[in-house]
């Protein structure tokens, strides 16, 4: 009796076990699968989440400051307007988002030949970057790009690393060759999550210290646009 016991309760627990086991798998693989199809059809373009009034890109010529390279999709290929840096090839641009936004990719237009950014470094939601402190700091990701990167290309975020930002700084540390950097188009792809608490004033109080000359602010970005 002891014995046959023994074999009834193997048999019964391996048959639930693997039963049990079994559907487990196939509801987590379900999850997943939605949780992949809910977030592809959130991923959009965030062109519209971008706060304008708030963003600044350190050593950018006034005539071209970074305005001018925010465009919506459909004027990607534009090449009429761009971002350029003043003194020499690099460029500190910081991009705050209204809400957080858990970014997938980047697509960035190259100015002609030389001009294109080469190096890029990125860094998240930290306001006080500038160029007497940017080389000390790690990036949270970097790549590299290749000349004449045309503006419907994606770059990818290693996505984890990128999961909450609200702002997303990115350092042009050297281009193709030119003495200028150009930049055409700059975009970002990814999920926008509003924030259900008032919006924090202050956030983006930018007072850049005296130290590298390049650290200078656009008088304001809307007069760049001509208005």
């Amino acid at each position: 009796n002891h014995h046959l016991r023994n074999m009834d309760g193997d048999g019964h627990g391996h048959g639930h076990g693997h039963g049990h086991g079994h559907g487990h798998g196939h509801a987590h693989d379900c999850a997943a699968e939605h949780k992949e199809m809910t977030e592809a059809f959130d991923e959009r373009w965030l062109f519209d989440t971008i706060d304008t009034a708030n963003i600044r890109a350190l050593n950018a010529d006034p005539e071209h400051g970074v305005l001018h390279a925010i465009k919506p999709f459909d004027l990607r290929f534009d090449t009429t307007r761009w971002l350029e840096s003043d003194a020499d090839e690099q460029l500190i641009i910081t991009i705050p988002f209204t809400g957080s936004v858990k970014l997938k990719a980047f697509s960035l237009g190259s100015g002609p030949e030389g001009s294109g950014p080469c190096k890029i470094k990125a860094f998240i939601n930290r306001d006080d970057i500038d160029f007497d402190n940017v080389n000390d700091m790690t990036p949270v990701q970097s790549w590299e790009l290749a000349v004449g990167n045309p503006p419907d290309a994606e770059h990818l975020f290693k996505v984890s690393k990128f999961s909450r930002v609200r702002l997303l700084t990115l350092f042009v540390d050297t281009n193709h060759g030119d003495d200028t950097t150009r930049i055409s188009y700059l975009a970002f792809k990814g999920i926008f999550t509003p924030l259900n608490t008032e919006p924090v004033v202050a956030a983006y109080e930018l007072r850049p210290m005296p130290g590298d000359l390049r650290n200078k602010l656009e008088e304001s970005a809307m007069n760049n646009l001509g208005m």
